[in-house]
């Protein structure tokens, strides 16, 4: 795990306040020239292929020795220009945006995994105290659904946990010995 990321919360809330503030500005700015699809058209949208813009400024310059096969093609110069022209204008508020986007992605994993690995230790430590100290078992019932290991969740109380379901029987030998049973986490889509 990186190195701490212990912060001043309070200058937290308020850079974040006064960054809300601004991009609320530059919504209120860029709304009404930007596009919005619903998820089927998204979904329906044909996606461009890398380096199309060039090729598409030139298809452009060769249309205009060629308007019968522009008129063809129902292919319009300027308003292709014009999409081209408004994907350089945003390119570098989208280029800017994509890194605030992986800042705050970052620092989201890293505060989570910091408040989540000490927690989990604390809990591991007052669940096995709480066999010699009843009392303790109050703290951690509630908070098993969260922090016991999958096996422990899905036991009763008084019940051996459950067997993962495809594991080998306790005392059989595991299928592909040697390979590693346990699957990382799945990977979290970027929105």
């Amino acid at each position: 795990m990186p190195t701490s990321t212990r912060i001043d919360t309070t200058e937290l809330e308020l850079a974040t306040a006064k960054a809300r503030k601004k991009i609320d500005e530059a919504f209120a700015l860029l709304a009404p020239y930007l596009v919005v699809l619903n998820e089927a058209e998204r979904a329906a949208m044909p996606r461009a292929r890398d380096g199309f813009e060039q090729a598409t400024r030139s298809l452009c310059r060769a249309m205009a020795d060629h308007p019968a096969v522009a008129a063809a093609a129902g292919f319009e110069s300027e308003a292709v220009l014009e999409d081209l022209n408004n994907l350089d204008v945003i390119r570098p508020f989208f280029e800017r945006v994509e890194e605030l986007w992986q800042r705050l992605a970052d620092s989201r994993l890293a505060w989570a995994a910091e408040a989540w690995s000490p927690a989990l230790v604390a809990y591991g430590v007052a669940k096995a105290a709480s066999d010699v100290n009843p009392a303790l078992r109050t703290v951690t019932a509630p908070l098993a659904k969260i922090f016991a290991t999958r096996r422990a969740r899905g036991a009763e109380p008084g019940q051996a946990p459950q067997p993962v379901p495809g594991a080998a029987a306790p005392g059989a030998a595991a299928p592909g010995a040697g390979a590693s049973p346990v699957a990382g986490p799945p990977a979290t889509p970027r929105p």
